[in-house]
């Protein structure tokens, strides 16, 4: 049987070039973990926390992630890649290890959106700045040095709309600009790295239906 990362320099190659085929800086890059917990501190049902393991629902969550910066930012590209928190290992009274896999979580890249954006805001932006950053501040009460910080307290706002399971705490939804080709190169690989490291396949790793990408 043939390595599931055989043509991982190939893959990767390409995924980087469609990716930094967009050419506008910055790009951005968002981390959203599905927390135990709401917004008031109340635990979640068992209903809503076996979903974090359900890939299908985790899928369906970066589309809805996916249309909500399209519709909301203009955002013209953003591509979407899963990944697993670690697996835990429990070992009962007798000494007998079992093993849980970890559940998912979701990594990001999305595309510039222009000042004008921002600045001369339409409805639903205007409704996202009247939102707590991750803070635990209204974000049109923040005083913003730059227009930069404002863009990313409102994209992890926009986020945190799209779905109930992502709650407003501070680790939920975490995003970083990519300022260089390098940081975009390097966010890649990071994305990919489960299946680099032979792990899992590429189809594992990429939300086709929650991405960008093209047959090249």
């Amino acid at each position: 049987m043939e390595p599931l990362n055989k043509n991982y320099g190939i893959i990767s190659d390409t995924i980087i070039k469609q990716i930094l085929g967009y050419d506008t800086f910055p790009y951005y890059y968002s981390v959203v973990t599905f927390g135990f917990y709401d917004d008031l501190g109340h635990k979640l049902s068992p209903v809503t926390i076996e979903k974090f393991w359900d890939r299908d629902e985790c899928e369906r969550t970066a589309k809805r992630i996916y249309n909500a910066l399209k519709e909301t930012f203009g955002t013209d590209c953003v591509w979407s890649f899963i990944e697993r928190h670690k697996d835990s290992i429990e070992i009962d009274a007798y000494g007998s290890e079992s093993i849980t896999k970890g559940r998912f979580h979701l990594n990001l890249i999305h595309t510039y959106v222009p000042d004008y954006r921002i600045e001369e805001p339409e409805r639903k932006i205007k409704r996202l700045m009247g939102d707590n950053n991750r803070f635990g501040f209204t974000i049109k009460d923040r005083q913003y040095p730059d227009i930069e910080d404002l863009k990313i307290d409102l994209y992890d706002a926009c986020i945190v709309r799209s779905c109930d399971w992502i709650s407003r705490f501070q680790h939920s939804v975490k995003t970083q600009p990519l300022l260089e080709p390098c940081d975009v190169e390097e966010t890649i690989h990071y994305c990919l790295k489960d299946y680099k490291n032979g792990k899992i396949s590429l189809q594992d790793v990429i939300l086709w239906k929650a991405s960008d990408f093209y047959k090249p």
